[in-house]
């Protein structure tokens, strides 16, 4: 087994099945469409590399290139593990992958894969890691050898689209490489077939979308989550709530994918603060990974609103990870949106434990409980980065399919001032 190590660009720390609303359906959406991603399997509240020697043996995959979070690497008890399981399965480990998942950093999955003949990508780690092999899916599978060629199919953060934006329609058979994922964070980007890809040279993302770029398999082990910072872990978790609840809020919400919404904000109120108070309580670990597996329903497909667009630009643009920027937006969102959400409002603060505040504080109320932060300073952002925040996310396209309307940097100042 070759052991491949982190290479050099750092910026700072960052689900599919489709649903078709069609027109003319009226607001209960009564009549619609769901379709399946490609994700074939989850396990849950097991050991991860049990679970990868049977999906390994059963599928017949017998050169496995590994890309595991950097700090998941150090800890040379779990990677001696790995390699005592897998054996020759396993050709090479690697954590090339940086936060926010930069560019160049896809492009060196892609070149592993192809000096090791990888026939499968096993991904150990948070968002970064998972979107960086979706992206490096992609681009094994349409030959591509460059950033240039990859860059022709990026949806830009911008609203401007790569020639090749949008064509790929390859179904997931088609992929010579697929992966499975073992997350070790809560944000849930192993659901959804997009992948967030950051430029670093003008620290904006780029989105990359194709069908079958979702894992084939997720495994999620509660003990192997211990080893992740409860920072992380408990931000994250939120960033899967703030999934939940700006899905449940958006347009594109049936009642299928509301019950999966309000009983993954349930779960979420229950496990988060038992972990808080018991870290090792894996029961309740497993709770909130199935609180995201029902929280990411539809990821990609069902619009959501400013908190995540916002979330996009802190990312990119300040550096925030992203289950901070859920942290600090999404109670003010809810806030500045609280008008038009009606009844949603009150599903929410139920949901969570608060059944006559509302939902902003109600989110709010579990975030301080988890000593996550709750304001924009409290996340490293200046006063002087506000207007050009307000300006980017006054025309990004996840932004402008907010509940209440956004046409103006005027209005996002309101809610950045509100989590300030």
């Amino acid at each position: 087994m070759k052991v491949l190590r982190r290479c050099a660009t750092r910026p700072a720390a960052q689900g599919e099945q489709e649903v078709t609303v069609i027109p003319g359906a009226n607001a209960t959406r009564d009549e619609f469409s769901f379709h399946y991603s490609d994700l074939e399997t989850v396990h849950c509240g097991t050991n991860y590399c049990t679970a990868l020697q049977q999906e390994l043996e059963s599928r017949g995959l017998k050169r496995a290139l590994v890309i595991v979070s950097s700090s998941l690497l150090k800890r040379t008890e779990q990677l001696s593990e790995l390699q005592r399981v897998l054996g020759d399965r396993l050709v090479g480990v690697s954590d090339c992958v940086g936060a926010h998942t930069p560019r160049p950093d896809v492009m060196r999955i892609v070149e592993q894969a192809r000096s090791l003949d990888a026939d499968v990508l096993i991904s150990i780690g948070g968002g970064s890691v998972i979107d960086g092999c979706k992206a490096a899916q992609l681009a094994l599978a349409e030959r591509i050898d460059s950033e240039a060629d990859l860059v022709t199919f990026a949806q830009h953060s911008d609203g401007t689209l790569g020639s090749n934006a949008g064509s790929v329609r390859r179904p997931a058979s088609d992929y010579p490489v697929r992966q499975i994922a073992v997350p070790t964070t809560m944000s849930g980007a192993e659901y959804s077939n997009n992948a967030g890809v950051l430029n670093p040279e003008i620290a904006a993302k780029e989105g990359y979308r194709a069908p079958g770029l979702c894992p084939q398999v997720i495994i999620y082990d509660p003990e192997l989550s211990l080893h992740t910072p409860e920072w992380l872990w408990m931000s994250t978790a939120i960033r899967s709530l703030d999934h939940a609840t700006e899905g449940l809020c958006s347009s594109d919400c049936t009642p299928f994918l509301a019950g999966h919404f309000l009983h993954a904000l349930r779960l979420f109120a229950e496990a988060l603060p038992r972990v808080k108070v018991n870290p090792a309580d894996l029961q309740a670990r497993n709770l909130a990974q199935q609180a995201v597996w029902l929280a990411c329903c539809g990821l990609g497909t069902v619009a959501h609103g400013a908190s995540h667009g916002i979330g996009y630009i802190l990312g990119s643009y300040c550096s925030v990870p992203h289950g901070y920027t859920s942290c600090v937006m999404l109670p003010a969102v809810l806030t500045w949106n609280r008008d038009v959400l009606g009844e949603r409002d009150r599903e929410i603060a139920a949901a969570l434990g608060r059944p006559d505040g509302s939902a902003g504080e109600a989110v709010g109320a579990l975030i301080r409980s988890l000593d996550l932060p709750t304001t924009l300073r409290d996340v490293g952002v200046e006063t002087d980065q506000l207007p050009e925040i307000a300006r980017r996310a006054s025309v990004h396209r996840v932004v402008r399919k907010n509940p209440r309307a956004i046409t103006a940097p005027e209005s996002v100042t309101e809610i950045l001032q509100l989590a300030w």
